[in-house]
């Protein structure tokens, strides 16, 4: 899979802000250029490519740090990704029911169509008729929730993998609850498709809520 060809256009040839953080080399307590305060501790810009706490969480999750996006919380990131790979009043997201809500609320700020597939009686997907239903509907992003919100349970490994290897766009695991759960994690997956991304947050079962 090329993942360029996914990419917005305008996403893809955007030349990114740069700042003296950015730019700088070492340890600097202090950025005056920057107008930081040069007394107390609070009035720091934080590092814009989160190294320490990317090698943090990269020992943590067994993961290397090139694959780690931070966001404010899933739905800062389910923003950006929609926003990164689908165009206003072109493109929809598909996600599963019962699910998630957040993923059809930023559809409708971002201008996008969100379709819907029904979990069968297990609240599994049926991986066919998900595929079969979204032929020709522009689909850029899919989003599966497991462990699932609100059923609570895992969705199937090969239905995952079944998905990431048959559907053209992102496919996003959303594994907010994956800590209070047995089953492995998804993240072993992100070496083997381009297409995959896996959300996981501190605000569960870190409690982190708001940091």
């Amino acid at each position: 899979m090329n993942l360029e060809q996914l990419i917005r256009p305008n996403i893809l040839n955007l030349k990114p802000y740069s700042s003296a953080r950015n730019e700088f080399e070492g340890e600097a307590k202090v950025f005056l250029d920057a107008n930081e305060n040069p007394f107390g501790e609070f009035n720091r810009y934080p590092d814009p490519l989160q190294r320490k706490l990317k090698e943090s969480i990269s020992k943590y999750k067994g993961i290397d740090k090139s694959q780690i996006f931070l966001g404010n919380g899933s739905d800062e990131i389910i923003d950006i990704i929609m926003r990164t790979f689908c165009e206003p009043n072109v493109d929809a997201i598909l996600s599963f029911t019962p699910g998630y809500g957040m993923y059809e609320v930023s559809a409708s700020i971002n201008a996008l169509r969100s379709m819907k597939q029904k979990l069968d009686d297990r609240f599994q997907p049926c991986v066919e008729d998900t595929l079969e239903m979204i032929k020709g509907k522009n689909v850029k992003v899919m989003f599966i929730c497991s462990p699932n919100n609100p059923t609570g349970n895992i969705i199937d490994e090969a239905k995952i993998e079944r998905l990431a290897k048959n559907f053209n766009g992102i496919l996003v695991i959303d594994e907010a609850y994956i800590d209070f759960s047995r089953s492995k994690s998804s993240v072993s997956m992100l070496d083997k498709y381009k297409n995959v991304i896996v959300l996981q947050t501190m605000s569960k079962s870190f409690g982190a809520a708001g940091i």
